[in-house]
């Protein structure tokens, strides 16, 4: 009777203990000697692993998370692909992928089920292991929130989390100023003291002297002199006051409070106002710098995942770019971000500390604009990611309970734009249902055309990043791990999973008298708060001949990983990916190793 064929590999173990550490672990993750056994070496061997996933990558996908609300509110989910329609700069798109993401899903229950004892001799016992089904990464912005906010915010969050928390929720506290920061948790005490050293750490002192040029202000006269130096001139865009005349008021305002005989030169305000923008910029991509290094942290993690982002605003007029960047990085890694404006209620409201002598006190509606302005970047990321933008209300705590929250369901599409240009253009998307049923669509409203070619070898490392680390099973290539442990020493385990792949799932390519295909093959552990502790990473590359083909077809393959842990309880992962395919299977199962 054949045997099974099974191929063994070394060893690679890395513990990690943030974020950052996480990927660099990943980088880390080699391709290690496979030897075959009952096979000729050239049949099966190993070898560098090319840029997978090219199809994705060449393409270009764009992806689109949407959200379909009914008249009261309520979301739908039970639309299908033929429902949607995507428009790309007003001509409709292909849809390539799609996907119905339900919230109400849980992960770690629905995996659970299935974790068996893996230690010998254990037969009936399965280890107590239930992943966390909420990551919350309270994201305060205190690079830009004055205290007010962020106590009324933090006070807020407190009450939401003594009403709200579930066993199984965690919760971490993040900064924009990356200070006084908490890791996820289940320890409400831990996060209660995280809450209560928020304090305001901005980039750039407030300008508080007579005269001064407020930040919007700077953006509008910097706008209109581009657009006055054109050739022909432009005109600038509409705005409450336009850039020229506010030049002229900024002059005038200067004259005053410097008790000039004459008001400076316009080039003069000019400058002042390009430091003011410059200051501007650097302080709010700070800010979306933070939320950028945040969403790869939640990628990593399972369950379900959302960033609230609680901040009094921010201006990013000129980085739309980074925006859409961090959107399409989010939509990638199933991230919903919300947000919260700590402002409360602001629409129509003047602003007590603002400048007597500037501009905004004495155009109110401008005043309003600018406040607008600085909530655009938290609309547009809750906009894009399927997420929900709280304003204008000074029921802080309820912003929370609804921002934490996710839809009950989204659905994913992606498409390629044809014939795309990498030019780091705008394009703007609209997606709407086939039949009008009544229904809203919520989903992003526009994306940047990349400026170079997509790294294919960094995409594929990217979307098999996002695979082992999602913990969502799959089976298009039914697989089946087989778990041991023995313990090294007192403080120490060696784990060894054994992978079981169908090879009649597999997709050959024929080529002369070979059939060809790659198998990578990912392990990865995870403790119980679903952070990864160590992974390898194997690729075998078969050349087989019929005979070959058809043995594995009865048999199929085993590929055995070993890995070490200290004692503790946690979630063993193994993803296999079929070159020719495209395919991804993955499953999950548990080890308790004891003290």
């Amino acid at each position: 009777m054949d045997q099974p064929i099974t191929l063994h590999g070394g060893k690679l173990g890395r513990s990690v203990a943030t974020a950052l550490a996480i990927l660099l672990a990943w980088a880390a993750l080699i391709s290690l000697p496979l030897k075959a056994q009952e096979n000729p070496p050239q049949e099966v061997s190993t070898r560098n692993v090319e840029p997978t996933f090219k199809v994705q990558a060449e393409r270009n996908l764009v992806t689109v998370r949407a959200v379909v609300r009914n008249k009261k509110g309520e979301t739908v989910d039970n639309l299908r692909q033929e429902d949607f329609q995507v428009f790309d700069r007003g001509k409709k798109q292909t849809i390539l992928q799609f996907n119905v993401d339900k919230a109400g899903l849980n992960v770690g229950e629905q995996n659970s089920s299935k974790l068996s004892p893996q230690e010998p001799g254990a037969a009936g016992k399965t280890p107590a292991f239930t992943l966390p089904r909420r990551f919350m990464a309270l994201y305060f912005d205190d690079v830009s929130t004055g205290f007010s906010g962020l106590v009324r915010a933090r006070e807020a969050a407190m009450r939401f989390l003594q009403t709200s928390f579930h066993p199984g929720d965690r919760v971490g506290v993040f900064t924009s100023s990356a200070q006084k920061t908490l890791d996820f948790t289940d320890d409400l005490d831990a996060v209660g003291r995280a809450l209560i050293n928020l304090a305001p750490r901005p980039i750039i002192s407030k300008d508080e002297t007579c005269g001064a040029i407020t930040p919007y202000e700077a953006y509008l006269i910097v706008t209109f002199a581009q657009l006055s130096q054109q050739s022909p001139p432009q005109t600038a865009k509409k705005s409450s006051t336009s850039g020229n005349s506010l030049l002229e008021m900024a002059r005038g305002a200067k004259q005053a409070c410097s008790h000039l005989a004459q008001p400076p030169s316009p080039e003069e305000v000019l400058m002042d106002a390009r430091r003011v923008q410059s200051e501007t910029e650097m302080s709010s991509r700070t800010v979306l710098r933070g939320i950028e290094l945040l969403v790869p942290l939640m990628a990593s993690l399972p369950g379900q995942r959302s960033i609230v982002i609680v901040s009094d605003g921010f201006l990013t007029q000129t980085l739309g770019d980074e925006i859409s960047r961090i959107s399409e990085h989010a939509l990638r890694s199933q991230v919903i971000i919300n947000a919260l404006d700590a402002r409360g209620l602001y629409v129509g409201e003047a602003d007590a500390e603002t400048n007597a002598y500037s501009r905004s006190s004495a155009t109110p509606m401008l005043n309003r604009e600018e406040a607008l302005r600085q909530s655009e970047a938290m609309g547009t990321l809750a906009q894009d990611t399927g997420g929900i933008f709280v304003e204008n209300t000074n029921d802080l705590q309820a912003g929370f309970e609804r921002s934490v929250g996710l839809p009950g369901a989204a659905y994913v599409l992606a498409f390629s734009p044809e014939n795309l240009k990498h030019d780091g253009a705008y394009h703007t998307l609209k997606v709407t249902l086939a039949s009008a049923q009544g229904f809203t669509v919520q989903a992003r409203k526009g994306y940047f055309a990349p400026r170079k070619e997509d790294d294919l070898a960094a995409q594929e490392k990217d979307d098999l990043q996002d695979a082992v680390f999602s913990q969502n099973e799959m089976q298009a290539i039914p697989t089946e791990i087989n778990i041991q442990f023995v313990m090294v020493d007192k403080t120490e385990a060696e784990i060894d999973v054994l992978t079981h792949v169908d090879v009649n799932h597999v997709h050959f390519r024929k080529t002369a008298d070979r059939n060809i295909d790659d198998l990578t093959f990912v392990t990865a552990i995870f403790d119980r708060d679903g952070r990864f502790i160590s992974g390898q990473q194997k690729v075998l590359e078969l050349r087989l001949r019929d005979a070959s083909v058809q043995k594995f077809l009865r048999t199929g393959i085993k590929v055995d990983t070993v890995l070490k842990a200290k004692p503790g309880t946690y979630l063993v992962r193994t993803v296999v990916r079929d070159s020719e395919s495209g395919q991804i299977s993955a499953v999950n199962s548990a080890v308790e190793i004891p003290y």
